[in-house]
């Protein structure tokens, strides 16, 4: 695997001034972020045309199942992707005219995934069998479950380290509107609720499939089945980010599964609905700005620590701007937002969406100071032991507040674990001599913003 080569010093300054990106770099980086924004716009969209519908008839237990089924479904996702992407999209992203090495990144995390894949159904199989909660409603499981053939098949990781996430938008779009047209077809009854995880798998395999075949050609990729040491090595190396992410999932998208085998379905699906907005909006900002901004930041740093720190440093106020703003407009919209799209069955939702409209601000700068500044620094240990206390922190919350609050307890628990998270990565970096957020640095990032929305206007 490519390397960083940059040696990280655990202090050190940053100078004055830092050459603006080259102008085909900030047309790509235009591109890329017009284009995720339109896919987010389809998202926000389609949603207003679909849940009305499905929520009124399958109801917010059969919601609950639904939602259940998915995050239960989550934690093989999670094992399959082992934290390749991450590590890919870095490694890639800072050598990425060397084909040879792509192909090479690209044949180990897809034979690495495929291997897991396989290890995820055995287990799949026998949780799922052995347990009667589980044996239940095996059926919804399987149909949740086909979505991980889609995740070893993803080679999305691939666009977003070669700058090509237009492509990305289009594939993305395509999926939501596959699953839009399913469930509006499919689901006439409220015993036809499972149709709405079946539509995700089947519409997610098949564009990943398609996305697979398109990234091959395009980039000129080459798969082989790597050697035994070459996968081991992979394996290795991506371990640190693998159990960060596990950590992250852990207090991030548990509360719906705690939520599952603490309270009624009725309770996850009053939770689930009033996340969606928040979730809806941290991905139309928060994702699209990263999967953006991660490749070029990544690139900075294998140009240089210096330059990878400037970068995070004039992007910090501007996104904190963009996010605070995003954050009161969820507060506001909370109560015309649940009774608009699901219901009089849902309102004790705005509640629930009132306590996480805070999110994308914590999340947001969350990722800026571990995703884009911490893992570029390779500090994979330390983000790893910051996430690991998050993670015990969020469950033991989730035990103690959803048995006292049921859905406000989780909405609670998860805000508290990722503001801790939050201050935690902005104490260790303080603690290691990195200022990331400093009041100096807001007039060069005012500077900084200026300068690029001019540059890309006079594109």
């Amino acid at each position: 695997m490519i390397q960083n080569t940059t040696v990280v010093e655990e202090d050190g300054t940053v100078p004055a001034a830092t050459p603006a990106p080259a102008p085909p770099r900030m047309r790509r980086f235009a591109i890329n972020v017009a284009s995720l924004f339109s896919v987010q716009i389809a998202n926000f969209l389609l949603p207003l045309l679909t849940v009305p519908y499905v929520v009124r008839i399958i109801g917010p237990a059969n919601l609950g199942l639904l939602n259940f089924s998915q995050a239960y479904v989550t934690y093989f996702s999670l094992l399959i992707n082992y934290g390749f992407d991450m590590a890919a999209v870095r490694s890639i992203a800072a050598n990425r005219d060397d084909k040879e090495a792509t192909s090479k990144i690209f044949s180990q995390v897809m034979a690495g995934k495929t291997l897991l894949w396989v290890l995820s159904t055995i287990i799949f199989t026998v949780v799922s069998l052995s347990n009667p909660e589980f044996r239940q409603h095996l059926f919804l499981h399987v149909c949740t479950y086909l979505v991980c053939i889609g995740t070893v098949l993803s080679p999305f990781w691939l666009y977003q380290a070669m700058e090509d996430l237009g492509r990305v938008a289009i594939f993305n779009l395509a999926v939501k509107l596959i699953f839009s047209l399913s469930v509006l077809l499919l689901i006439r009854h409220a015993e036809d609720y499972f149709y709405q995880n079946l539509a995700i798998s089947v519409s997610q395999i098949a564009v990943s499939v398609t996305a697979l075949y398109v990234a091959m050609r395009r980039f000129g990729i080459r798969f082989t089945w790597p050697t035994r040491p070459e996968l081991l090595n992979r394996f290795k190396e991506d371990r640190t980010i693998f159990f960060s992410s596990v950590m992250i999932t852990i207090y991030a998208s548990s509360n719906v599964f705690f939520l599952g085998l603490l309270a009624p379905a009725y309770n996850v699906g009053i939770y689930s609905a009033g996340t969606r907005l928040e979730g809806m909006a941290e991905t139309f900002v928060g994702l699209a700005l990263n999967q953006a901004f991660f490749p070029i930041v990544a690139n900075a740093f294998g140009q240089g620590r210096e330059q990878g720190l400037r970068m995070v440093r004039n992007t910090f106020f501007p996104l904190f701007i963009l996010m605070s703003v995003v954050c009161l407009g969820l507060w506001v919209v909370a109560p015309l937002f649940i009774e608009l799209l699901y219901g009089a069955k849902f309102l004790g939702s705005i509640s629930v969406l009132r306590i996480v409209c805070v999110l994308p601000l914590i999340i947001g700068m969350s990722n800026l100071l571990g995703m884009h500044t911490m893992l570029n620094l390779r500090m994979d240990k330390a983000f790893f032991m910051v996430t690991a206390i998050g993670s015990v922190i969020g469950v033991a919350l989730n035990m103690l507040l959803i048995k006292k609050f049921a859905h406000l307890g989780a909405a609670y628990a998860l805000v508290i674990t990722e503001l801790y998270i939050t201050l935690a990565m902005y104490i260790y970096l303080r603690y290691k001599g990195i200022e990331v957020v400093k009041l100096s640095h807001l007039r060069e990032a005012f500077f900084f913003t200026k300068t690029r929305i001019q540059t890309l206007l006079h594109r």
